[in-house]
């Protein structure tokens, strides 16, 4: 049987928009000679839809759209993911479902077994969970379909007291007692570092386990946050990959499942540097994109976070698409404006020169009468950084280009970073980014784009240049210790106590801030997600807890 794998890009809601993509899709399969045609999760109204499942016209348009496709269904079989309405009077409204279609006809729906409610995910807040087991016959052969992850049975997350995982059942173990010949897994498994490694090892130890081959079907793009890698897979029952599609674009591809025994040679593990710039030039292209939108703009201040924002923002919407915003004042460095220049230079791309220091000055005398007899702290630097907010959020209003906010995870984390200021934006692309992994973009961004960045920016000790000789080390750990306690209490989970290997002091005053900070991201714009833990709907803390 010929089954063609489509990974395609969703635009959530966008139902036309999708059905374009979806029937271009079955007539290339058709044309193909394809026998099976599969989609991922919740194709028809794109993943993940969060309370727009409350909306009764949203589900009514999905099972519209549903018949659309079942029109196109004359000689050939669909698989593909929606939302279905749940006909009992007990449980949710819903299921996520797949549909199997063919000859004009709805076949069979298939529900979702686990929902997962961890991290970014909050699938049992819309659906019913599946409890009835069987497989689909078709041209012959006897098919199992599961959704996403139904297939991670034995997930377990950093934190879970050492329980063995947190599901209570395997649909796995149900299914292949059925006797299937092969497997089909519809999903939309968005996309973190490690993911790709994880993803492949799942489908293969479950491939050899139950002696079963597996097509995985994945989605690709991003909506908002969350971004989507593809990396679709086929794998044979002997644990080896038989088809691979594209990471991070759309791919149609056949395969024929008398091919199961043949495998693929297959690169080892992916290069990590190069898939979170994949990610971030795709999220940032597909936020505008799929907003509406094409132009941004951004504050440029010669450190090394706007200038690799600057280099990812311009490779996603063109060098001409993206205006860079200078805004020196009394502690600004001259080599940070010329190697800012030099940068534009390269990139070809416009820019501003917006001197703020007598702004500063201006407001500093009007608040002389407020702040008299006290001595300049931070509220003075916070001032400049506020200004700096305001002037980007004036272009960004006056000519309607997004703002791009440029502060990296090490300093979300820690609060090293001002409200209303420097965490300005409408989408913020380093926010889940360590400021170690950032210069490891930069220098990668160098070598694929002909040294962009000057070596200067790379080079120099990080500074916010808010007071003279300022130096990020003054207020933090080297990134080099911080990243690293940061990452044990984030992505680990692990508590101060069992963050070992460094000074007690140094790990108890970083829990302290990122404690301390809970307030400023609460209100930070959304963060382009590329690590297991990002902040945002997958970390949440309450702001006054005292813990």
């Amino acid at each position: 049987m010929k089954v063609c794998i489509a990974q395609l890009n969703y635009h959530l809601g966008n139902f036309e928009s999708n059905f374009s993509k979806i029937k271009n899709a079955i007539i290339h399969a058709k044309e193909q000679k394809a026998d099976l045609i599969v989609f991922s999760e919740l194709a028809i109204c794109g993943y993940y839809p969060i309370d727009l499942l409350e909306k009764k016209t949203f589900v009514e348009n999905c099972d519209k759209y549903l018949k659309k496709i079942i029109d196109l269904s004359n000689n050939i079989g669909i698989i593909i993911g929606l939302p279905t309405i749940n006909p009992s009077e007990r449980g949710k409204k819903l299921f996520n479902s797949a549909a199997f279609i063919f000859n004009g006809e709805l076949k069979k729906l298939v529900h979702k077994t686990l929902l997962p409610t961890y991290d970014i995910f909050d699938e049992y807040r819309h659906f019913e969970p599946n409890n009835v087991f069987e497989l689909i016959e078709f041209n012959g052969e006897k098919i199992a379909i599961t959704i996403c992850e139904d297939i991670w049975d034995e997930q377990k997350v950093y934190g879970d007291f050492g329980k063995k995982t947190i599901y209570n059942n395997n649909p796995f173990d149900i299914l292949a007692k059925l006797n299937p010949d092969f497997v089909i897994n519809i999903s939309a498994s968005p996309f973190s570092y490690n993911q790709v490694n994880n993803r492949r090892n799942v489908l293969l130890d479950k491939s050899i386990k139950y002696s079963l081959p597996i097509l995985y079907v994945n989605q690709v793009g991003a909506n908002t946050d969350l971004i989507f890698d593809g990396g679709s897979l086929a794998v044979n029952s002997k644990r080896q990959i038989v088809l691979e599609c594209k990471y991070f674009e759309e791919d149609i591809q056949i395969i024929d499942t008398s091919l199961f025994n043949s495998y693929l040679e297959v690169s080892g593990n992916r290069n990590r540097i190069e898939d979170i710039y994949s990610a971030l030039t795709l999220g940032i292209k597909d936020y505008f994109a799929k907003s509406g939108f094409s132009k941004a703009v951004l504050g440029l201040s010669g450190g090394i976070d706007s200038a690799v924002t600057l280099a990812i923002a311009v490779d996603a919407l063109g060098h001409e698409n993206v205006m860079s915003i200078l805004m020196p004042a009394k502690y600004s460095s001259d080599h940070s404006i010329n190697d800012s220049i030099e940068m534009l230079k390269r990139t070809s791309s416009p820019y501003q020169i917006v001197n703020i220091e007598n702004i500063r000055l201006e407001l500093l005398n009007t608040l002389n009468e407020v702040f008299i007899g006290t001595k300049e702290d931070i509220t003075e630097e916070n001032i400049q950084a506020r200004i700096r907010g305001t002037i980007l959020m004036a272009f960004s209003n006056k000519f309607g280009n997004i703002l791009l906010n440029t502060s990296n995870k090490s300093e979300f984390a820690v609060g090293y970073s001002t409200l209303y200021g420097d965490m300005n934006g409408a989408l913020s692309i380093l926010g889940d980014v360590y400021k170690t992994d950032v210069y490891k973009l930069a220098n990668f961004i160098n070598e694929k784009h002909n040294n962009i960045i000057p070596q200067n920016i790379i080079n120099k000790a990080p500074s916010a240049e808010l007071r003279p000789n300022q130096k990020d080390e003054d207020s933090l750990p080297p990134y080099e210790i911080l990243d690293k306690i940061l990452f044990s209490y984030i992505e680990k989970k692990l508590s101060k106590e069992e963050i070992l290997g460094f000074d007690e002091e140094t790990v108890n005053y970083v829990i302290k801030l990122v404690n301390n900070s809970e307030f400023k991201r609460f209100q930070a714009a959304p963060i382009l997600r590329i690590s297991s833990k990002a902040f945002g709907q997958g970390r949440k803390f309450p702001i006054v807890a005292k813990y």
